[in-house]
């Protein structure tokens, strides 16, 4: 598995991070995320419950900052 660089701003509208978050494969917005923090670095897994691929997006302090703020609601349009 390797690791993308995720492409929205932490204040993009939600419909772009949405589309970040979106399966690569068949471009399905069914996709659960998982956030992972440390001291250095972010990222965020994504499944796409559609066809199942799995992918890692690397994150900058803004981006995961909007994901953590979205962890336990969905991202509204």
């Amino acid at each position: 598995m390797s690791t993308e660089l995720a492409t929205f701003r932490g204040d993009d509208e939600p419909c772009l991070v949405r589309a970040t978050l979106a399966c690569r494969v068949c471009l399905s917005g069914a996709v659960d995320w998982s956030l992972r923090v440390d001291e250095w670095d972010a990222q965020v897994e994504c499944l796409c419950r559609s066809c199942g691929d799995r992918r890692t997006l690397s994150l900058n302090s803004q981006q995961a900052l909007r994901l953590y703020l979205h962890r336990s609601h969905a991202l509204a349009g």
